[in-house]
């Protein structure tokens, strides 16, 4: 479906999110800050949602407050990225329309575009052009007729937010430093046993919320044999 590239991008994008708090990525968390600042002001004054900037310089302000592999890699500061990632789609689609009808060509232009912005703003530089090749070959597929868009499943891009930061702390749970899972009220490690535990809740969650998927995904496979 339409929805499901938006919502890889989307993972690929948060699963980079967490290592913003690393000292050298302070200059672009500044950057990012001064952005929502400027951004708060333009929208305010354009008469739209001003809360889209204000999102980005709350995201900078957590980045700046947390030592590396400290709150963004805990539960707690995924729930909140999360949250807070979230609320900057739903603001971003909202310069459009609140329908979630993305039949409109230009919602479906104001979306990617909130996409895009998030790649700029999280995404590691070498990526970012697969990326971009990803979303021209979305819309190159959109205006042919190979896919046609339909109406936003925002649950599906909520969860693909919470899977790529969970992703992160999975994996960064396997190296020797492991991460600190309950931070702030904890600076207890860990390692291998909380990233198997943590990639099973995440499967078990996706098998609850979209069960469609699955049994696409099982149709999918035996067709092969």
């Amino acid at each position: 479906m339409f929805y499901d590239p938006l919502a890889i991008a989307l993972a690929v994008i948060s699963a980079n999110i967490p290592d913003f708090d690393h000292e050298f990525k302070r200059n672009h968390v500044l950057a990012m800050i001064a952005l929502g600042a400027v951004m708060s002001l333009f929208l305010y004054f354009m008469g739209l949602p001003y809360y889209l900037g204000l999102v980005i310089i709350f995201l900078g302000g957590i980045f700046l407050l947390s030592s590396h592999r400290g709150f963004t890699h805990s539960i707690l500061g995924v729930l909140i990225l999360t949250i807070f990632i979230s609320l900057f789609l739903f603001f971003g689609i909202g310069l459009s329309s609140y329908d979630l009808d993305f039949t409109n060509p230009f919602n479906l232009m104001i979306l990617l575009m909130v996409i895009i912005s998030l790649g700029l703003l999280f995404l590691n530089k070498r990526l970012y052009p697969v990326f971009l090749v990803a979303i021209a070959i979305l819309l190159i597929s959109i205006n042919m007729g190979f896919i046609s868009p339909l109406k936003i499943n925002l649950t599906l891009l909520v969860f693909s937010i919470f899977l790529g930061l969970c992703s992160h702390i999975i994996l960064d749970s396997f190296t020797p430093s492991g991460v600190k899972a309950f931070s702030p009220f904890s600076d207890r490690e860990y390692h291998k046993k909380f990233g198997i535990i943590l990639f099973l809740i995440i499967l078990i969650m996706f098998v609850l919320l979209f069960p469609n998927k699955i049994i696409f995904l099982i149709d999918f496979l035996s067709g092969f044999h």
